[in-house]
């Protein structure tokens, strides 16, 4: 099972978005902890080729893109996640709405 877009391009032609720099096609909040998680599942989805992938994992995101497809997807670790992580009190419910 790979992304719908890994056969239809040609390997040795960079695609415009290639020459542009690369475009997230899909951005994803996560729960502390699932970070590898997500990792595998880009991993599993480029099955046959994770050698054209690459990862960035940060604190708090993680960035996966897919040279040969073009594929590009970031995961981010909510907020409220963050500041359990942290172990940091509850933001107060009048400061969430303004910002």
């Amino acid at each position: 099972m790979g992304s719908q877009w890994c056969n239809r391009l040609p390997q040795t032609e960079k695609t415009r978005k290639q020459r542009q720099g690369a475009i997230v096609n899909d951005h994803h909040m996560i729960q502390e902890g699932h970070q590898e998680a997500a990792i595998g599942a880009f991993l599993l989805a480029h099955e046959g080729h994770t050698r054209d992938v690459e990862v960035q994992l940060g604190a708090w995101t993680v960035y996966c893109r897919c040279t040969r497809c073009d594929d590009v997807r970031t995961y981010e670790v909510d907020n409220e996640a963050r500041e359990q992580a942290l172990g940091l009190p509850p933001w107060p419910e009048s400061k969430k709405r303004l910002g």
